[in-house]
């Protein structure tokens, strides 16, 4: 175990060759991570062969130096250079097991949920969720379950939706939390769940029907739904939530991409 700092970091990196190309949006994540504190010592770490060559660990180390912070980690020297080959082949921890290792059910619904909270609440309204800074680590989306425990209620509530009208449950489950966050006790919640999952007696105009309607006809169309549409799904759900809310009629919802992601109100 050795404590590393950015001039350490920056000796062994000189001794990195024929190493893969760095990836400047996974060394700005590591370093994101050690200046919130929650970096971890683990048994992976650097790895130097005979020769004082860097082998693995370029990302870990360029993080240290940019952060400037001083790490805690494994180093092994004297590794034989056969050993490369088999390097970083497994298959990474996910968010999702973290979480079902914490004990938490339906991890896997519950991680995105969490992701896309954290996106809502920190992105600007205007910004797309993806690329580097739309990326979480394991210690962010746990520190998420803990600051919104509410979330796991809101993933099971989801499932009756989503296989109602065909909203990505995860997303659903997000703008529950988002809506019912921001809108307080202002709102009958079991009404508005009752108008969607079943259509019944809503009369033309209603904002639920509205919702029932898009995500229907997409699903009718056989539209896929891929993960880059969950913000889209959301902004629908608060859109309608924010007309159903005010009493304002709306036969059709419609979302754009690049528009400003909506707030719930607050009566």
């Amino acid at each position: 175990m050795e404590e590393l700092d950015a001039d350490s970091a920056a000796a062994l990196l000189r001794q990195n060759v024929n190493n893969r190309l760095l990836d400047s949006a996974t060394v700005d994540r590591y370093a994101a991570a050690m200046r919130r504190g929650e970096w971890r010592l683990s048994h992976q770490g650097i790895a130097v062969d005979s020769g004082g060559n860097l082998l693995d660990g370029q990302h870990r180390l360029a993080a240290i130096v940019k952060s400037k912070m001083s790490v805690k980690m494994l180093v092994v020297r004297g590794v034989e250079r056969s050993t490369f080959s088999v390097v970083d082949t497994g298959k990474k921890r996910s968010a999702t097991d973290s979480l079902r290792l914490s004990g938490v059910a339906d991890a896997n619904h519950t991680a995105a949920a969490l992701r896309y909270i954290g996106l809502y609440d920190e992105l600007p309204a205007n910004a797309a969720w993806s690329g580097a800074r739309a990326r979480m680590t394991n210690d962010q989306v746990l520190a998420l379950h803990k600051l919104h425990p509410g979330v796991g209620d809101c993933v099971r509530r989801a499932r009756s939706v989503a296989a109602a009208i065909g909203i990505i449950s995860s997303a659903c489950a997000a703008a529950i939390y988002i809506t019912e966050r921001g809108s307080g006790e202002s709102a009958d919640s079991e009404e508005w769940f009752r108008g969607i999952v079943t259509g019944a007696r809503l009369e033309v105009g209603d904002s639920r029907l509205a919702l029932r309607a898009f995500f229907m006809n997409s699903r009718a169309q056989g539209h896929r739904r891929p993960r880059s549409e969950a913000r889209d799904h959301i902004a629908l759900y608060i859109k309608a939530w924010n007309n159903w809310l005010r009493g304002e009629k709306r036969q059709m919802l419609a979302f754009r991409r690049g528009e400003v992601m909506p707030k719930p109100i607050v009566l």
